[in-house]
């Protein structure tokens, strides 16, 4: 299954791929480049990018657990007329249970609401969004 990508613009980007680890890099760099040409400040993409990775690796870790096949992790970026970059990252698995953490793990949701300046997860039978809001991103932090 290769990727596919929908209403890719200046101001939005769809981008979906199969639910694999080893493919979230891909979105990674589609994403940061997506942010570089809205004219986003380097620190602020890197805020943005590593936001959307931590959304994406949950929904390839927890979303599938049991899947086989066929499933896949859905980022929409857009920026609208404000100026606020909205990052949506859904899923259409039954997450599962969160673990005991050692301590190294369970930091990706605290992460995003750090970096983003608004963070929702809403949580439904048929999957997870994540969306992120970034109200001011071309203005430093």
């Amino acid at each position: 299954m290769s990727a596919s990508t929908g209403a890719n613009s200046l101001h939005e980007l769809h981008h979906r791929i199969p639910a694999d680890a080893e493919r979230l890099a891909e979105m990674r760099h589609t994403l940061g480049r997506w942010a570089a040409g809205i004219g986003m400040p380097a620190e602020r993409r890197e805020e943005l990018v590593l936001a959307a990775y931590e959304a994406m690796a949950n929904s390839v870790e927890h979303a599938y657990a049991d899947a086989d096949s066929g499933v896949e992790v859905e980022l929409h970026a857009t920026r609208n007329a404000d100026g606020a970059v909205i990052i949506t990252v859904s899923d259409h698995g039954a997450w599962k249970a969160p673990q005991e953490s050692n301590g190294i793990r369970g930091r990706g949701i605290p992460l995003m609401k750090a970096l983003a300046d608004d963070t929702t997860i809403t949580t439904v039978d048929t999957g997870t969004t994540v969306t992120m809001t970034w109200t001011s991103p071309t203005a430093p932090r």
